[in-house]
């Protein structure tokens, strides 16, 4: 299955040669503006996955917000439940 990979949504921290965040108007433009499945990368955290599902992503790609947490599994959880 084909898919665009979208990002860096917001800045990150995890790839310092990432270029400038796109922001979340960005995202939800370049959303609308294909039919594939669209997938938000960079910057994505458990505070702010709620706004980032509203742009219409079909999925969000995380790192540091799984990764760095001292419960992956309850952080996973989180950024879960936080789709509308």
């Amino acid at each position: 299955m084909d898919y665009l990979g979208i990002g860096p949504v917001l800045t990150t921290s995890t790839k310092p040669d990432a270029a400038r965040a796109l922001g979340l108007d960005a995202v939800a433009t370049l959303r609308r503006r294909t039919t594939l499945p669209c997938v938000g990368i960079g910057g994505i955290t458990q505070r702010n996955a709620r706004s980032v599902w509203a742009t219409a992503l079909d999925g969000l790609a995380v790192v540091s917000a799984i990764c760095d947490a001292p419960d992956p599994r309850g952080a996973t959880m989180v950024l879960k439940s936080s789709r509308p």
